[in-house]
């Protein structure tokens, strides 16, 4: 089974700048729904926001690169605070139910439960009892075990586990949500697994004055609802090769 890795910086970061998903598909139909109280599909939004603004250093390998990431510290946080207040967990839901997040999985007459949002990487490092819950949620997910008690027949899993704004001086800005989509029988392990993320661009976001706050908090939530269309189409529904 291919392990899939719910948070880690680095990990993450490579994730996001290009690194191949890896998907499991042991069985590719989506598990039937029965009557709808008995089909569930689990949400987790995010608290893990990630931050990195490269520019001319950049250029110059990976000590540039760091230097260049340490250079724009304070930018870097601002925009995480910012996503944070403009992108919350509530806000996440709502942007996908505006979409519908049970009939975008083609998950139709399926419950959707919302659950706790995954936390701020960092966090992780500063709470050892939270450290502790999510490796050992994270344990249950690469073992292809179910994160939450529920033993619906039909249950499905959509994990946020992050959101990465990502500036570059030649490629601009680009908004990058991950999530990892998990598919359950009635007994047993996984029997789908998708894993991944998508971008799409920025240009308001973040705001450079005062007037342009409204709408660079509206591009950064519709660019996160992009992407999770996306990635649904690209990582969820497109064959795996072989």
């Amino acid at each position: 089974m291919s392990k899939v890795p719910l948070f880690g910086a680095v990990s993450a970061v490579a994730l996001m700048l290009g690194v191949p998903a890896q998907a499991q598909d042991a069985a590719p139909a989506v598990p039937a729904a029965a009557p709808a109280s008995a089909c569930e599909l689990h949400v987790w939004p995010t608290e893990n926001y990630i931050g990195i603004n490269t520019g001319l250093l950049s250029g110059f390998g990976l000590v540039g690169a760091v230097a260049d990431i340490a250079a724009h510290d304070g930018r870097v946080k601002t925009v995480k605070d910012l996503m944070r207040d403009y992108l919350g967990p509530d806000v996440q839901i709502a942007e996908l139910n505006k979409i519908g997040i049970a009939k975008a999985l083609k998950l139709d007459g399926y419950t959707v439960i919302v659950e706790e949002p995954t936390p701020f990487n960092e966090d992780l490092k500063k709470n050892p009892a939270l450290k502790a819950k999510w490796k050992a949620i994270d344990a249950r997910i690469k073992a292809g075990e179910r994160i939450s008690t529920s033993t619906a027949p039909c249950y499905v899993e959509l994990v946020g586990n992050m959101i990465f704004y990502h500036k570059a001086m030649m490629y601009g800005s680009n908004l990058f949500a991950g999530w990892v989509y998990r598919e359950f029988p009635a007994s047993g392990k996984a029997s789908k697994t998708k894993f991944g993320a998508v971008k799409n661009p920025l240009e308001d976001f973040p705001a450079k004055s005062a007037e342009k706050i409204e709408p660079a908090k509206l591009e950064l939530r519709d660019a996160y609802a992009k992407d999770f269309v996306e990635w649904v189409d690209k990582k969820v529904f497109k064959a795996t090769p072989e």
